[in-house]
């Protein structure tokens, strides 16, 4: 059996960090050509920011907050997004959140009607995870806070400074000040208290913008709208970084699958109206730019996170959200990689293979560096990607040499060009996804022979699209075919190097078939056997796969099939069926176990609601089906016929038409012939005293389908329950049992 060679390889974001970058950039960890910056700049016509800032917020709602300064008010605006570019406006409402007192005694005379709201220059705003609006009164030095759910005004917070920006987490919110500068936090309840503020902060002057990170980190924008803003950590005020003409910042979630995806996030720039938004992805030591944002007609005044994750700011039409900017990128770059060691001296490389994507009109072109013993002199710097302000290596000692800058090859010297596999990887059965664009690409390691390797990839774009580099794999040794052939073959060395290029056509293709062969037990291993096997391989167990499951679905059935037919028809067995569909904990009650409890649990039958009334018709004590207990309505025989052979399936989720389907057809296939069943599933809810059984179908937690109900436009069921419209004056909140109120 043929032993698969191997192979040196480079595919973390550490390995990329430890290379040489030349007009390159790195994301996560993928290698692209920089973006110019120059020709973005051109293209930008940037305007002056206002003076004064507004304040933008959601609600749980998705209803927008956008604060008037000018004209003293908070207007509330719905939304609907149905384009996935852009939030389409549906309706508006202007919402004075705060009334103006009325001026009684005045007499005949009367007020001159003012176009301005009741309140003085409000500016930033939030809203806490109860659904309770902060307002940063700037000019009336005053934090209001304001219910949602009742509309009424919980609490004004006097300050002595003035409150510029507010940020929410939780139930807290933070409060930047001015004159003097400060923080605050409070929430809607209790008192306020004052965060140490480590002043005087190196070079601060004045902050105007406050955010949050994801991990609950302040971050202050200092100096907005002018060429000296910066960006402030105020817990590490030494990493702080310049953001020339920045009028806002707000932290997006990192949707990044490394492991430290929890000690990193994306901080958004806004910067002067007409210039494109920044983003940086930010971690405890090191800030990589990543692509910009387009803001057409934003009015310089702040922008927000919206529920979806987008990034959202208000234009002269209304509220829009940034999407990508089209990118500009340097026509040439190129990455010289760290040494790769083969183990051995006088190693003769085999072949190289490069994960890549490559759009038309690019090209990625290869160069091979092969020595024993490098020569002595200055070796090649370690540069870091462009969009990386600072090189961050864990373990630099540990990085391997890069090469002799006297090895290096000059611009004109790289020109080996990369074939294009039409099989895909060279690894056995190894595929790539169905929306990776990345593709694998393989040339011969033209080079003498040697100990050590360092690669040169150069990346030729036309400044609209750049190819992009995930992984490199070189390996060694090359194949043995020349020893298999006569000696007269290779004893001229530059015919035993043209020769090993050409067999390594026949031996690649060969080597990859009988490497697979070797490796043909991943194809009767369900978790690793191609999709479409995935049929095949239910046949050998008896198991029809339905083209509607999903192929994770499918692939744990078939490693669970052997212990699913064993119990097949069971309780154990059709919960556990149900479980791998849904994916969430399934509820199954033979309904005989509920006899005796005064109603149907799942089902409208009206016959079988409780008659059970406390002092009256309910009896605690005694045995179901004993004499002395009084029975429910109907006959024993009509608790036969809906009880035995019954049972119920809960699913607390939401289940869409087509998986509503395919559960049904899981238990018609696999329940018992005898039995009857029905579903119930999260979209339908609970009701007390029909179908709520405590400890079977009751389930706390916010549900997946529910909604507010409105009875008579202006009630809620939830957070202070009101059915039908209040009469004028009515305080909401106010009435008390047994005090002002009485049941019945």
């Amino acid at each position: 059996m043929t032993v698969p060679r191997p192979f040196a390889l480079i595919r973390t974001e550490d390995q990329w960090r430890r290379v040489a970058h030349d007009r390159t950039a790195l994301e996560g960890e993928v290698v692209h050509l920089a973006w110019d910056e120059e020709a973005q700049d051109a293209h930008a016509k940037p305007s002056d920011a206002p003076a004064v800032v507004a304040g933008l917020s959601f609600d749980s709602h998705c209803r927008l907050y956008h604060s008037l300064p000018e004209e003293g008010r908070v207007e509330r605006l719905m939304w609907a997004a149905e384009d996935p570019l852009r939030i389409e406006q549906r309706k508006t409402t202007t919402l004075d959140l705060f009334e103006r007192e009325e001026n009684p005694g005045l007499g005949d005379f009367a007020p001159i009607e003012e176009t301005r709201g009741p309140l003085v220059e409000p500016t930033g705003l939030a809203v806490d995870a109860g659904d309770r609006l902060f307002v940063a009164e700037s000019g009336g030095r005053s934090i209001l806070i304001y219910d949602l759910w009742s509309r009424r005004l919980l609490r004004r917070v006097p300050l002595v400074a003035r409150p510029l920006d507010l940020a929410a987490r939780g139930d807290s919110v933070y409060a930047l000040l001015d004159s003097p500068t400060g923080l605050l936090k409070l929430n809607a309840r209790t008192e306020t208290w004052s965060l140490p503020l480590p002043l005087p902060l190196p070079g601060l002057t004045r902050p105007t913008r406050i955010a949050l990170s994801p991990s609950g980190e302040v971050f202050l924008l200092d100096g907005a709208g002018t060429d000296e803003a910066r960006v402030v950590p105020v817990l590490r005020p030494d990493q702080s970084f310049d953001a020339a003409y920045a009028t806002d910042i707000e932290f997006q979630p990192d949707d990044s699958d490394s492991a430290d995806a929890d000690e990193t996030s994306t901080i958004v720039i806004a910067r002067r109206p007409g210039e494109d938004f920044l983003r940086f992805r930010l971690s405890q030591s090191a800030r990589d730019e990543t692509g910009s944002l387009k803001a057409r007609g934003y009015d310089g005044r702040g922008i927000v996170l919206t529920p979806d994750g987008r990034v959202g700011y208000w234009t002269a039409k209304g509220f829009r959200n940034a999407v990508p900017a089209r990118a500009r990128y340097v026509s040439v770059g190129r990455v010289t990689t760290f040494r790769l060691d083969s183990g051995e001296f006088h190693t003769v490389w085999g072949r190289l293979f490069v994960d890549a994507c490559v759009p038309r009109d690019t090209e990625i072109r290869a160069h091979c560096i092969v020595a024993d013993e490098p020569p002595a002199g200055t070796t090649l710097a370690r540069t870091p990607p462009s969009n990386i302000s600072t090189m961050t290596i864990s373990r630099p000692d540990l990085s391997p040499p890069m090469p002799p800058l006297s090895l290096v090859p000059k611009a004109s010297e790289v020109r080996q060009e990369l074939h294009r596999r039409e099989t895909g990887r060279e690894l056995p059965w190894v595929r790539r996804g169905e929306d990776d664009p990345f593709e694998t690409y393989e040339a011969p390691v033209i080079a003498d022979p040697g100990r050590y390797l360092w690669v040169t990839l150069e990346l030729r774009g036309n400044t609209r699209f750049t190819p992009s580099v995930r992984a490199i794999r070189a390996e060694y040794p090359s194949h043995d075919y020349l020893r298999r052939l006569p000696k007269t073959f290779s004893r001229d060395d530059e015919t035993a190097s043209f020769l090993r290029r050409y067999l390594a056509i026949f031996e690649g293709a060969l080597g990859e078939f009988e490497a697979r062969s070797d490796a043909r037990l991943v194809l009767v291993d369900p978790r690793s056997a191609p999709p479409e096997l995935l049929p095949w391989l239910a046949s050998f167990l008896g198991l029809f796969l339905d083209e509607r499951w999903s192929v994770a679905v499918r692939r744990q059935l078939i490693r669970e099939a052997v212990w699913l037919f064993r119990f097949r028809g069971t309780l154990r067995g059709l919960t556990r069926f149900l479980e791998i569909y849904t994916g969430v904990p399934v509820i199954l009650i033979e309904k005989f176990r509920t006899r005796g409890m005064g109603g149907a649990l799942v089902g409208e039958s009206a016959e079988f609601s409780s008659v059970s009334v406390l002092g009256a018709g309910f009896r605690v004590g005694g045995k179901v089906g004993s004499e002395d207990v009084t029975a429910l309505q109907g006959t024993i025989d009509d608790a036969f016929t809906t009880h035995a052979h019954r049972f119920s399936v809960v699913v607390p989720a939401a289940l869409s038409t087509e998986q509503a389907d395919v559960v049904r057809h899981i238990l018609e296939v696999h329940r018992p012939a005898h039995t009857l069943f029905d579903l119930c599933t999260l979209d339908a809810g609970m009701r007390i005293g029909r179908g709520l059984n405590v400890g079977l179908t009751s389930i706390i937690g916010r549900g997946d389908a529910f909604s507010p109900l409105q009875i008579g436009g202006a009630s809620r069921v939830g957070r202070g329950a009101i059915i039908g419209r209040p009469e004028a004056g009515t305080h909401i909140g106010g009435t008390r049992l047994g005090t002002d109120s009485r049941v019945g």
